[in-house]
């Protein structure tokens, strides 16, 4: 029997992708395609390369290859060389694609009166469910467990032994791991 929890999480996900797929639908995209563009807006320097879009839609390399592929011909996304490990290709997103995506936002994201509240609750589920699940973290540097605070506009990386910038503790990282309780 489905219990309440269950109910609760697929109405706010079926009613999610249904958003997702109507914007999509409007910038001639595939809601795949909005996925990753929105995926590339919010991860970080160390998470955007092919692999790990791949890993955090939980789709196969090779559909998710293909996709890449789309996006770059249609100018959406770049493919850039990293400079410390030529072997590894980053991904970047376009003015093109910023544009659609400040579109797509305006379209599915609600605006709500307690957002802190809201987010909150979302974070707790998402921790609880991660680490039932045994799944990667995929969450924003500030609260992960890495994240070093070292004073006003200071952070460090104690994963990655790297400074951060303020607004890089905003991004999400495959890496992350939410501080234990």
């Amino acid at each position: 029997m489905i219990n309440d929890a269950h109910i609760w999480l697929e109405r706010l996900s079926s009613l999610h992708r249904s958003l997702m797929r109507k914007a999509a639908n409007v910038e001639g995209l595939q809601l795949v395609h909005i996925e990753i563009l929105q995926y590339l807006s919010i991860c970080n320097r160390y998470s955007n390369t092919a692999q790990t879009v791949s890993e955090y839609l939980g789709q196969t390399k090779g559909s998710i290859s293909q996709s890449l592929h789309f996006l770059a011909e249609e100018g959406l996304i770049k493919r850039v060389p990293c400079t410390k490990d030529g072997r590894v290709v980053r991904l970047y997103l376009t003015d093109k694609s910023q544009t659609a995506l400040k579109r797509i936002q305006k379209t599915i994201v609600p605006d709500f009166s307690d957002e802190e509240k809201v987010i909150n609750a979302f974070k707790s589920i998402l921790s609880s469910w991660q680490r039932h699940e045994g799944t990667k973290g995929f969450g924003q540097c500030q609260t992960c467990r890495f994240n070093e605070n070292l004073g006003p506009n200071r952070f460090r990386c104690n994963l990655m032994d790297e400074s951060l910038k303020k607004s890089e503790t905003q991004q999400i990282c495959r890496e992350h791991e939410f501080e234990t309780v």
